[in-house]
């Protein structure tokens, strides 16, 4: 199974638009949704859950989820790529 994080910055005022709009674009799939308090307000950022059953695309040009309408967002969004970390199982290959 694949995780990615995406995040972005809503544009001032637009927070509830821009997680109604990632409610939408994650509707069916797997995932986590999460607002920012603090010094990280206006953040939203989802954890999408792919494999294992779940479906397979990661969206257009390898992003997890089309990119939110400009007038939602402060910059770009960004998105990360993860695997979930086994226990028992020898990464050291992986470690720097």
């Amino acid at each position: 199974m694949t995780t990615w994080m995406w995040e972005a910055r809503a544009a001032p005022g637009r927070v509830g638009e821009l997680e109604r709009w990632v409610r939408s674009a994650v509707a069916g799939r797997v995932a986590e949704i999460y607002l920012g308090r603090g010094e990280s307000a206006g953040l939203v950022v989802v954890l999408l859950h792919i494999g294992g059953g779940v479906e397979e695309s990661s969206g257009a040009a390898g992003q997890p989820l089309p990119a939110p309408p400009d007038e939602l967002t402060a910059g770009s969004a960004h998105a990360w790529q993860f695997e979930r970390a086994d226990a028992g199982l020898d990464r050291s290959d992986r470690l720097g």
